[in-house]
């Protein structure tokens, strides 16, 4: 069961905080357009679901392996190239996200102990929390596909052609 969750944690918090996106727009443009009392204040809370969005959606396009690439490139390499490439990437974006997630803890710091509150009412750490939170995950999920790669058996790839 907990396997099955850390599986699925992008994907179920995704379509949780999506679902409650556009609970929210809907709910403001009805009673903006409807009842003629806008609710403006509640605009804020969507940018602010789309921070955690564009993290939690980054670590799970890591773990898909979603994210763009130039395969062409890529496939064009020797095995040997293609392996040295994977440990280079790895490297780099693991780098890249330790760097960003730990900004991101220090931006958090200062959120909490300067009190800052979002137009809402709520800490403004709850949104910064997003960037070292989804860093973190995605490092993880980084992590997680490079050792997975590693461990599973590269079979040649057979001609079709040949064998019909």
């Amino acid at each position: 069961m907990l396997r099955r969750a850390w599986e699925n944690l992008e994907e179920g918090l995704l379509c949780l905080l999506l679902a409650a996106m556009v609970l929210i727009t809907f709910g403001t443009v009805v009673t903006r357009y409807v009842f003629r009392l806008p609710l403006s204040y509640m605009d804020q809370l969507v940018p602010n679901l789309f921070a955690w969005v564009t993290f939690l959606g980054a670590s799970a396009a890591v773990k898909r392996r979603a994210h763009l690439g130039l395969s062409i490139l890529y496939d064009a390499m020797p095995p040997i190239a293609r392996r040295i490439l994977d440990v280079v990437i790895f490297v780099v974006t693991t780098a890249f996200f330790g760097v960003v997630s730990w900004y991101g803890v220090k931006v958090v710091i200062l959120q909490v102990e300067n009190e800052l509150m979002t137009a809402l009412g709520y800490p403004s750490w709850v949104v910064g929390l997003a960037v070292p939170v989804g860093g973190g995950l995605f490092i993880l999920r980084t992590v997680e596909g490079f050792l997975r790669a590693r461990n599973t058996v590269q079979e040649p790839v057979r001609d079709l052609v040949a064998e019909v």
